[in-house]
């Protein structure tokens, strides 16, 4: 696995550019959501079926990605949470809790990016080529509104309330929702449940024992019954099978059933 942070103006945009080779997940290896879009491509027709390059969209629940893919060498970028709407076609909306083939969303240029990574000697040269394409697209695309950027990153804290945050826009409520959604991909509202279920995980990650009630008012939760409904409602397991099921990868669990 191979990982880089590109360099600004791009770094506002793509969290990581990444590379991995031989990669396969694990049988009933969930991804918790973040609410983020990537791109995803298949260098050795790594794909069971389908096209070789597709646009992950936010998510909202995890998904069982164990199976869906078999080893293979595979390149990709992942957003940061407002980053998509700079490299889109479509509003980010579109794409909530589904994938799309690139192709879709992105225009022509997406064949010839293909393949131009599938004609490439190493990783370095894919994560240029995925590096300079996404450049490209940005310079092309007005991106997203910049109060949208500032409310994205308002609602990363687990006590932001909705309310407040739409208060300081200065637009209507109306507007800010379906400008959010558009740009980000999903509502203020569920961006803030997937934002507050993320600093719960980070804060259980790597951490031996875990205390669910300390757990639970570190990342703004009522109580613990509070922080154990959402965990079942995002993640589709319970607090205790997500801790047991950890993998070195922050949105990787195992679900052992």
């Amino acid at each position: 696995m191979r990982s880089r942070v590109p360099a600004p103006p791009l770094s506002a945009f793509v969290k990581v550019l990444w590379y991995a080779d031989g990669w396969a997940p694990a049988p009933n290896e969930r991804h918790m959501p973040d609410g983020s879009a990537g791109v995803i491509v298949a260098l050795d027709g790594g794909w069971r079926a389908g096209p070789r390059a597709i646009v992950t969209g936010p998510r909202s629940t995890s998904f069982v990605i164990g199976g869906a893919n078999v080893a293979g060498t595979l390149v990709g970028a992942q957003f940061t949470h407002e980053g998509a709407a700079a490299f889109l076609d479509v509003p980010v909306s579109d794409l909530r809790n589904a994938q799309a083939p690139l192709s879709d969303l992105a225009g022509l240029s997406s064949a010839r990016l293909v393949e131009r990574l599938s004609a490439a000697s190493t990783a370095d040269a894919c994560l240029d080529l995925l590096e300079g394409w996404l450049r490209q697209r940005m310079r092309q695309r007005p991106g997203p509104d910049r109060s949208v950027v500032w409310a994205v990153h308002q609602l990363r804290r687990p006590r932001a309330r909705v309310a407040d945050v739409a208060a300081q826009i200065g637009r209507s409520s109306r507007w800010f929702i379906d400008r959010f959604a558009s740009d980000v991909g999903l509502t203020p509202k569920v961006f803030s449940r997937v934002q507050r279920f993320q600093w719960a995980l980070r804060n259980a990650h790597g951490r031996a024992s875990v205390s669910l009630a300390d757990l639970a008012a570190s990342a703004g939760y009522f109580d613990q019954a509070h922080l154990a409904h959402e965990f079942r409602m995002l993640a589709g397991l319970s607090p205790s099978a997500l801790l047991a099921g950890r993998t070195e990868f922050l949105n990787h669990v195992v679900d052992r059933g």
